[in-house]
Order: C-alpha cells, then structure tokens, then sequence
C-alpha cells in the first residue's frame, strides 16, 4: 500500500518583503485505493469564530414538520409494497419516507424530539437510537428489494452543511445504482484484492497503526482513521470489522459506532465548527466491501463567510484543505481517551 503525496513549491517577489523571492509550499496527496487526489495549501490557519445560529434557530421552529405534534401530520408513511413497517421508530427516533427522495428508496431518521442539538450535546441514545432505526429500515429493504444494494446513512447536520431542516435527521439511500463514491471505491477495492491477495480496509488499518502518524485508535470491532487525501476539510474514517450488511451492526458493535461518532463531534465542535456531513456505507452481496464510515466537517472561511468549495472542488472534483491530516489526528486523540 502506497501514500503517494507529491511536494509543490511555488515562488513569486512579495511586495510585503520589498519583492524579495517567497515560496509557498503545497502538497497533493493521492487516496491510496481511488487514487482521487487532495492538496494541502501553505494558507496561515485562524481559528474559526462559531456562528451564532440563535436567529436561525429560532425561525426555524415556527414551522418544523419534524417537531412532535407536526412530524405524525405531515410525513409520509412507507408503502405495504415495500416495507414492513408504515413508519420505524426506536426511542425518540422515527423513520419515515422521504418526500423527495434521490432515489427509488429514500428515508428520513428524525433522530430526536428536540427541534436543536448542538454538536456537543448530543448523546449516546440519541445516536445508537437514530442509527438503529436506519439500519432497520435497510435490513428490511434489502430482504424486499435484494437489487437495492448500494446502501448509505447520510447526515447533512446544519445548513451550512445542506441540511434544509434545522431539526437533526438522516438521510437514508438504497439503491441499484451506484454514487461516484461506489463506482470509483468498488473496482478498486476487487483490484487491489487481485493484486495483492488482500483486502483494501483491514490492510489499510493494520498499515496506519503501523505509521501511526494518522491512526487515532480503536473501539471494538470499530477502526478510527484520519484520511491520507481527505474528502474535506479534514475526513474521519470509521472502519466496521466483522460485519457486512445493516444488518450485522447492532448491539456492542452499534454502541462503539456511536460512541466513536461522538467524539469526533465533540473535537469538531472544540474547533468551533458548526456543521458536518457525514455518510455510512454498505455494498451489498459482493463479499468485498467492508461497511465504513466518513465524517467531513463543513465551515465557511472568514472574513467574508467564503464556501469552502470553490472551482477546484466544483468543477476539477479536487478536495482542497488547509489542515495536515496528521496535526488533525494529534488533536482528535486527545479528545479519543477522555
């Protein structure tokens, strides 16, 4: 297994040392199974100032379908055709179709009935309940729907993040047509088994607790990685041994991913980030796929709240980050053993 990253050194005559020669230093990184690529940029790092979301917060509760007395009224209820349950609901969590789905299968998990959670605040019921309905819900689409197995949990929390609701929720996928995430990982995941008579994931944890410079530790059948190429600005990786469907996850192994989760919000939010995506994936059937998870932090550069996704991640596809995925992992552990 490969880390290929190549150093860039740029030169210009900066007026701000009487045009003597700077250099700036940069740096792509290739993923090691997709070869998909991330730079690193010599940009100066100013701590974030959280967004004060009170305003937002408040107008968004004046109409909320997903608030308690609401969410009964106007969601919608599955199809008897197409799963077994009108809606699915464990703890405060309930899962309903969503009304305008991306695809033929498409849910939303209202997680809690508290209209807002901040990042710090939310607790282990809260998310093993959410994820646990999730996955029942795709356990029961894949015994109805065996063709739908390309399966995600997905989180946009915030709408800096896309979220068009304040009020936390999932989204959930199953599919038989593959994101760019599947039909790139997918072929390169039976690749590199070709190749090297090996799997992708327990080769790529086993060589980062090797390095050690981007591994943050272990829970359970649960593997925590920061990426190499970072998807975003910085990218947690959750890597599932011993399990390969929805519907293999539950018990200790739900509660370690849980618990893992939290505590990358809770480092996320000590950043004063607000918002985050995050996407839990499944591929059904092939016996190469290891379920994992990624979670991407979402924020908007200061002074004049600039998207952090500009041409190059727009229209080059190229992730572009500020933050070495090692310094991220030293500050991320601290967080890992309290």
């Amino acid at each position: 297994m490969e880390f290929v990253k190549i150093l860039k050194t740029s030169r210009f005559l900066d007026p701000a040392q009487g045009f003597e020669e700077v250099r700036r230093y940069s740096e792509v990184r290739y993923d090691p199974l997709t070869g998909h690529s991330s730079r690193i940029l010599d940009f100066p790092v100013r701590e974030v100032q959280r967004a004060d979301l009170a305003g937002l917060i408040e107008s968004s509760r004046q109409f909320c379908p997903f608030c308690p007395g609401m969410v009964e009224q106007v969601t919608p209820k599955f199809h008897p055709d197409l799963a077994k349950c009108e809606r699915y609901a464990r703890g405060e969590a309930l899962c309903v179709p969503n009304a305008y789905p991306y695809d033929e299968n498409g849910a939303v998990t209202i997680m809690t009935h508290q209209h807002f959670v901040s990042m710090g605040e939310f607790t282990p019921a809260i998310m093993t309940d959410a994820l646990a309905c999730c996955l029942e819900y795709l356990k029961d689409i894949a015994a109805r729907q065996p063709d739908m197995v390309f399966q995600s949990v997905n989180w946009n929390y915030m709408p800096q993040a896309g979220g068009s609701i304040v009020h936390p929720h999932l989204q959930i996928a199953a599919s038989s047509s593959p994101t760019n995430y599947y039909a790139a990982a997918v072929p390169a995941l039976s690749r590199y088994r070709s190749e090297h008579g090996s799997d992708y994931w327990p080769d790529l944890v086993e060589e980062e607790q090797r390095q050690g410079e981007r591994m943050i530790g272990s829970s359970g059948a649960m593997s925590w990685v920061v990426a190499f190429a970072p998807m975003g600005i910085f990218d947690v990786v959750g890597i599932v041994s011993g399990a390969a469907s929805p519907s293999d996850i539950g018990g200790r192994l739900l509660d370690d991913m849980a618990e893992g989760i939290l505590k990358v919000m809770r480092y996320i939010d000590s950043l004063n980030m607000v918002s985050l995506n995050m996407s839990l994936y499944f591929h059904l059937g092939t016996g190469l796929f290891t379920p994992h998870l990624r979670i991407c932090p979402r924020v908007n550069i200061p002074p004049f709240d600039t998207s952090q996704i500009n041409y190059m991640g727009m229209l080059h596809g190229e992730t572009l980050t500020i933050l070495r995925p090692e310094d991220i992992c030293a500050g991320i552990r601290d967080f890992w053993d309290s």
